[in-house]
């Protein structure tokens, strides 16, 4: 039988406020982005949500107690598969408030955190969960796809590849005819800039480790590999070139500021 108290870290009288504490912790930590090479991240990320779907919802935290003080089995008085509480836990108002703080978390670390991601990682890629008529999953991912990388690909997406196709002759024609330096160009090209949060532990600071980014570009989304070096310090960035929001002269730069967690 599951230990929903240990999973998440909080002792049996803990109260709302500090399974969604060490929820959210927990969920960052185990976030399959940050963990490529462990094979178990993605079953952790998704049983400690399954842990608090339980211990949040009062009727299913009653039966469990039960069946935890009495050592019985789920069979005999608690009978919820994990995707009954997962299905149940998704529906349910307040975690949809809590969870759309936590995708905002999720993007900003450049970590996946889209309707796709949401479905193949707590039920597997099947269909679509509705509720009232409204898709919800893609009520939770979409405003935050559309709040700021994924806006701006909305209002230009229409235009991105012209305007990638254009870049070269910009530059040209800039640098040709009216004398434009690169120097010049970098500067614009700054307002295109992108700083994504990066929260490492201490151990992974001083020993390095590979993490999973998500960046938008003119075909789409696109995850890469990035190796945080060995004897990193928090408050210092990485740069990738190019992997910034496009501009009307070319990409501006992805920065990764590291902080420690």
């Amino acid at each position: 039988m599951k230990d929903y108290y240990q999973i998440l870290g909080v002792s049996p009288n803990c109260t709302d406020e500090e399974i969604r504490s060490n929820y959210r912790k927990l969920a960052m930590r185990f976030h399959p982005d940050r963990n490529p090479d462990d094979p178990t991240a993605e079953e952790r990320f998704k049983e400690v949500a399954e842990a608090y779907g339980v211990l949040t919802d009062p009727v299913k935290r009653r039966e469990y107690n039960a069946c935890r003080q009495n050592g019985t089995t789920y069979s005999s008085g608690f009978s919820y598969s994990q995707e009954d509480i997962l299905r149940d836990l998704f529906q349910d108002p307040r975690f949809q408030q809590m969870f759309s703080g936590l995708l905002r978390e999720f993007q900003k670390s450049g970590f996946r955190h889209n309707s796709h991601f949401i479905r193949k990682s707590f039920f597997g890629g099947k269909g679509s969960m509705f509720l009232g008529g409204i898709f919800l999953i893609g009520s939770l991912a979409g405003p935050l796809l559309t709040g700021s990388a994924k806006k701006r690909l909305t209002h230009q997406g229409g235009v991105l590849k012209s305007i990638s196709n254009k870049v070269g002759n910009l530059l040209g024609g800039h640098k040709k005819n009216h004398g434009r330096t690169e120097n010049n160009s970098a500067s614009h090209l700054k307002e295109y800039d992108i700083t994504y949060h990066t929260p490492l532990s201490v151990v992974e600071l001083t020993h390095g480790k590979t993490v999973q980014i998500l960046v938008y570009g003119e075909h789409g989304e696109q995850t890469l590999k990035v190796r945080i070096p060995p004897g990193s310090k928090a408050g210092q960035k990485l740069r990738l070139k190019g992997k910034g929001r496009p501009g009307p002269y070319g990409r501006g730069d992805l920065y990764l500021k590291l902080e420690e967690k």
